[in-house]
């Protein structure tokens, strides 16, 4: 199957400018510009496409093949004889003769050749077309890589931009704590620590501030490494995100699931093919091959030829035509080569076997993984639950807190020490919601499941 039939490239996203500046992007869209501009794609994209050209490669050497050559040649000869003969009386008399010619050759040959029999290169078109699937295999993983990868830096600007509202509210509470405690100081109804305590808490406060500022900074700068645009605005997650269980709920059927379509293993299975095809191209090096031969040659020469002595001369015309036609079957069998051949094979054969082992650590770590995915989305979901109700019971301590130091039962560490365990109970929450999201993609991806419409999916958890 060809690539431009099951790939789509949204180059047109970045083309046709759908995300003007300051407008807020979702997931979807961040997906988009990351393919556009992930080079980790296009070079799989381009090895996919390379490894397509390999079939037609191999498919050619059983194609007949056709040849034409062509010629012209010069030559200009000279040459001097001496003959010597008796004449009567016994005497012997020496001649000087010369030869010369100059010559011109036209000469052409056509040859078409078709593959009978060469059990290596039918190999070698098997080899071409497990090699392709491999290469598309690859990209598929590749894809859930981006899918994931894209999720997770969206995510993270999220939480970065969580915790950094949280913490500009939790400042702002404690910058007015201390202004009341220091106000109590100076009438007296507060000891010194109490302010001391409180302007401990707003520095910290301030100081994390700035902290998650530049968070938030080194998490858009990621994502915007990735998609190639300037991260503004992002749209946030629903308040009520919704919770799931794996469906169906069951690990067994999520790692035969696993076992069958994650794209890593199937390549690596796949490159152990190739590597047992390899074997199988190496080994027919060593088998006979027989060929059909057509061939047709003309040859033509003009010139000139002289021949001269003392006593007489004679030049004639050098014209000559050579029409050659041939049909035959030519047998090439390599018996003895120094051993390479044997060499290359049993070299091919270690090569399958390693990746014959390759595949079966791929298959273990996939097994694990999805185990290990399946449990997380079961742990995540049960985390989202229980740091809400975290916030919740910490936002009531805090107002408790509050209250009961109005009337003189708690103190001012008391009021700091609640509003503290607000602050990271709602930090612990938000990340358990991006954790949560995560978790399922994950176990999209280990699953071999993990597509572009499962990121849609997750798109509409998003404020719009």
């Amino acid at each position: 199957m060809r690539l431009s039939k099951i790939l789509f490239v949204p180059v047109f996203l970045a083309l046709l400018g759908l995300c003007p500046s300051g407008q807020a992007m979702d997931l979807w869209t961040v997906y988009q510009l990351a393919l556009h501009n992930d080079p980790q794609y296009r070079q799989a994209l381009a090895t996919a496409k390379a490894s397509e050209e390999a079939r037609p490669q191999a498919l050619a050497a059983l194609l007949p093949q056709v040849s034409l050559a062509a010629s012209l040649t010069k030559v200009n000869t000279g040459s001097t004889r001496v003959s010597s003969f008796s004449i009567p009386g016994n005497k012997f008399a020496f001649f000087t003769g010369t030869n010369a010619s100059n010559t011109a050759t036209r000469a052409y040959t056509a040859q078409l050749t078709e593959t009978l029999f060469n059990w290596g290169d039918w190999q070698s078109l098997h080899e071409a077309d497990v090699t392709g699937a491999e290469a598309l295999a690859t990209l598929n993983a590749t894809i859930q890589s981006i899918l994931l990868t894209v999720s997770q830096d969206y995510f993270d600007v999220l939480y970065a931009e969580d915790v950094l509202a949280a913490q500009r509210a939790a400042e702002k509470a404690f910058a007015s704590q201390l202004a009341l405690a220091e106000e109590q100081y100076k009438v007296g109804l507060q000891p010194v620590t109490a302010a001391e305590q409180a302007r401990a808490s707003y520095d910290a406060a301030a100081a994390q501030v700035i902290a998650d500022e530049l968070s938030l900074t080194q998490a858009k700068q990621t994502l915007e490494a990735l998609i190639g645009v300037p991260v503004v605005h992002l749209r946030p997650l629903v308040p009520q995100l919704p919770l799931a269980r794996p469906q169906p709920d069951n690990l067994i059927h999520w790692i035969n699931k696993a076992q069958a379509q994650n794209p890593a293993l199937i390549a690596a299975r796949l490159a152990a093919r190739v590597g047992h095809a390899n074997v199988s191209v190496q080994r027919a090096q060593a088998y006979p091959s027989l060929d059909l031969v057509l061939s047709h040659g003309r040859s033509f020469v003009t010139g000139t030829a002289s021949q001269a002595s003392e006593t007489a001369s004679l030049s004639a015309p050098a014209v000559a035509g050579t029409n050659i036609n041939q049909l035959g079957v030519e047998l090439s069998w390599p018996i003895y080569s120094g051993g390479l051949i044997a060499s290359r094979a049993r070299q091919a054969r270690y090569q399958y076997e390693a990746a014959l082992a390759q595949s079966a650590t791929t298959e273990r770590a996939t097994i694990s993984a999805t185990r290990t995915g399946f449990l997380s989305v079961i742990s995540e979901m049960a985390q989202v639950g229980a740091l809400k109700q975290s916030v919740h019971a910490s936002r009531i301590a805090l107002k408790a807190t509050e209250a009961g130091y109005k009337v003189g039962t708690q103190t001012m560490v008391d009021v700091l020490t609640a509003r503290q365990t607000l602050l990271t109970a709602q930090e612990s929450y938000a990340l358990s919601r991006y954790n949560y999201l995560i978790a399922v993609l994950t176990l999209d991806q280990d699953a071999g499941t993990l597509t572009p419409a499962v990121l849609h999916s997750i798109n509409h958890f998003l404020l719009h």
